[in-house]
């Protein structure tokens, strides 16, 4: 097994004419390269405790904030579509000295593979972290549900904490108030915002037409069938958003794809059970 002594660096990348994608460097520079890709709503705070443990166990680990997310660029232009995120990452992956491997979370996940369809050779290995080309309507209502919520912002991190707890019904830690903050912005009123550019929701929202969902499902499904690297999904055991029907579909249309059920994990999994989760993502690395 290979060890490393864990280094963290900030990194920026260019990436088009008004972005600037800012990610976390866990590791030696050296070793294989790993890229780690939140969901939608979150930052690469997230993958903190995953990127040190991947870069103890020698991997060189970037996690980046998706544009529009966390300290990365906001788009003047609204260009939050995947087609944008997609070329962040092979931006990012292009300027490595080894191909990646893509572990990627919802909104991760789809830019990832979106990017593997047009580019195969850009990786050695994907993780798709509770996403699939299918997902379930009743889960992605929930989560603009509550990334809508709160235009005004929270009064204080009490309030945050409760609606994150609210939110996550099932997580026995939902972590402490710092924690939370990392992800938050505070408004010159005093109130507190996510970490998020609010008219990437809109644009987002501007997608989910029934006919634009389906299209959508078929280009992915085609880009997973073709994938020509190894790949695993790990899925929440209680995700709403890739059900067990969903997964049982997946594994009649992806059959060489590796599967890892997190159990009492929902569709936030390397949050709600982050041992368990980094341990199947090693098992996965060994391999390739």
């Amino acid at each position: 097994m290979r060890t490393t002594t864990s280094q963290h660096n900030i990194l920026t990348f260019q990436t088009d004419e008004e972005i600037t994608i800012v990610a976390d460097a866990y590791g030696n520079p050296t070793d294989d390269p790993i890229l780690l890709l939140h969901g939608g709503g979150q930052t690469r705070n997230s993958w903190k405790k995953t990127g040190e443990i991947l870069a103890a166990k020698g991997w060189y680990v970037i996690a980046t904030d998706a544009r529009g997310h966390g300290d990365s660029s906001w788009s003047k232009k609204g260009n939050y579509h995947f087609e944008f995120l997609r070329e962040d990452l092979v931006v990012i992956a292009k300027t490595l000295a080894k191909r990646p491997v893509l572990i990627g979370a919802s909104m991760g996940g789809i830019s990832s593979l979106t990017a593997l369809h047009y580019h195969p050779d850009l990786a050695k290995g994907l993780i798709l972290v509770d996403v699939s080309p299918r997902i379930e309507k009743k889960g992605t209502d929930r989560i603009f549900a509550f990334m809508s919520a709160k235009p005004e912002g929270y009064a204080d991190l009490e309030e945050v904490q409760e609606a994150v707890r609210a939110y996550l019904p099932h997580r026995k830690n939902i972590g402490s108030l710092n924690g939370l903050k990392k992800n938050l912005r505070q408004l010159p009123n005093g109130r507190y915002s996510w970490h998020w550019d609010p008219n990437m929701l809109k644009v987002w929202q501007s997608k989910t037409s029934d006919v634009t969902q389906k299209e959508t499902e078929v280009f992915l499904t085609n880009a997973l069938i073709n994938l020509q690297i190894p790949a695993m999904l790990v899925r929440g055991g209680i995700s709403d958003v890739v059900s067990k029907e969903i997964l049982a579909e997946l594994k009649v249309i992806a059959p060489k794809l590796m599967y890892v059920d997190v159990a009492e994990a929902g569709h936030m999994v390397a949050g709600d059970s982050n041992h368990v989760f980094t341990d199947a993502l090693l098992a996965f690395l060994d391999m390739i």
